[in-house]
């Protein structure tokens, strides 16, 4: 992943309900209109508020170009690219989760066009940052930096239809930022590695408000206002950093780790991330461990190995081997080097 050195944030975040409906209101506010417009969606979320955005912006007259997304490959980015050369559009829309978010923003920012997530779950903190994650040749995802948004919309009458389970992954997510932020500053003790103190405060900011949150309902309004908080402002630090650091430490070697050696696992991004973080915390000795272990019991988070479909064998060999994934990346599995029976002790301890 190469480092972004041009601080680009998104101009605006618009958070709140009846956004879908006042899209166009929206758009005119911060001079978007384009007689021009390409959405991506796909099948899923073209009936839950795609369809709505079309006749929204043609009742305008708007030429409205509809591309649907059906993963999240470089074969999908490159073709996504190829039309917006071909088509020309004004603006870029991204309506949906992160495969469809992720391939409209690297496509969008190939060709230089403004770009709009307009996300229908929190599953990730990619609705607003300039990272995409796109699954290679191997089927192995890779992290591309790229222009940031220029604008994000979230829509809380969306974003409540999304499946508990997603929206659990985002909980996840922005959780694990904990542990990747205690990496940053592990490696600037140990390394020398230059640090930003303004973009670590902000990643982990939302992951310390959710665990002082005090409803565990995770569908209320103000449970995902900060959830979308929190990872806006997780988004924000990747901009500032220039890179995933902020947000991505030696959790999120563990989870593509487990891409890359285990593919059969079932698990959704944030789940991975949220559950390796509750490991490298307990190496790490973090100070928010026994925190988020409590905060995961009280919403119900699946914090174990079964729930990704790995046992604790494959998970000692996930994590031996997360040191191959980002060696530049100094984090506590290269301070620690943690050996196969210190892994399952910890993974005893921790109920995994």
């Amino acid at each position: 992943m190469q480092k972004n050195t041009a601080v680009q944030l998104p101009q605006f975040i618009e958070l709140g309900e009846m956004k879908i409906e006042n899209l166009l209101k929206i758009l005119d506010k911060h001079n978007l209109i384009s007689k021009r417009i390409m959405l991506l969606c796909d099948e899923n979320t073209v009936s839950i508020g795609g369809h709505q955005i079309l006749a929204t912006l043609r009742a305008e007259d708007l030429d409205v170009l509809e591309q649907h997304v059906d993963n999240s490959d470089d074969q999908n980015a490159m073709r996504v690219a190829q039309k917006i050369e071909e088509e020309k559009p004004g603006l870029v829309i991204g309506f949906g989760g992160g495969k469809v978010l992720d391939v409209a923003k690297l496509a969008a920012g190939l060709k230089n066009k403004k770009y709009i997530s307009i996300p229908t779950t929190l599953s990730n903190d990619g609705i607003a940052s300039p990272v995409s994650v796109i699954k290679n040749n191997e089927n192995i995802p890779v992290s591309h930096i790229t222009k940031a948004p220029f604008g994000v919309i979230i829509d809380l009458d969306i974003i409540k239809k999304a499946p508990r389970r997603h929206l659990m992954a985002g909980v996840g997510d922005l959780i694990s930022n904990l542990s990747a932020v205690f990496d940053a500053r592990l490696a600037q003790e140990k390394q020398g590695e230059e640090i930003n103190v303004s973009a670590l405060q902000l990643a982990e900011s939302g992951g310390h408000r959710l665990l002082n949150m005090e409803t565990s309902e995770v569908e209320s309004t103000i449970f995902l206002q900060e959830l979308a908080h929190g990872l806006v402002k997780s988004g924000f630090a990747m901009c500032i950093w220039g890179t995933s650091r902020p947000a991505s430490g030696s959790e999120h070697k563990i989870s593509h780790s487990i891409d890359h050696f285990c593919p059969r696992s079932n698990g959704l991004h944030g789940e991975q991330v949220g559950i390796a973080a509750i490991f490298t915390m307990a190496l790490q000795k973090n100070v928010s461990l026994e925190a988020t272990r409590r905060f995961y019991t009280n919403i119900g988070f699946p914090c174990n190995l079964a729930h990704l479909g790995l046992n604790m064998t494959e998970f000692v060999n996930v994590v031996l081997n997360a040191t191959k994934i980002r060696p530049e990346r100094y984090t506590i599995l290269e301070d620690r080097h943690p050996k196969e029976k210190e892994i399952e002790k910890i993974v005893d301890f921790l109920g995994l």
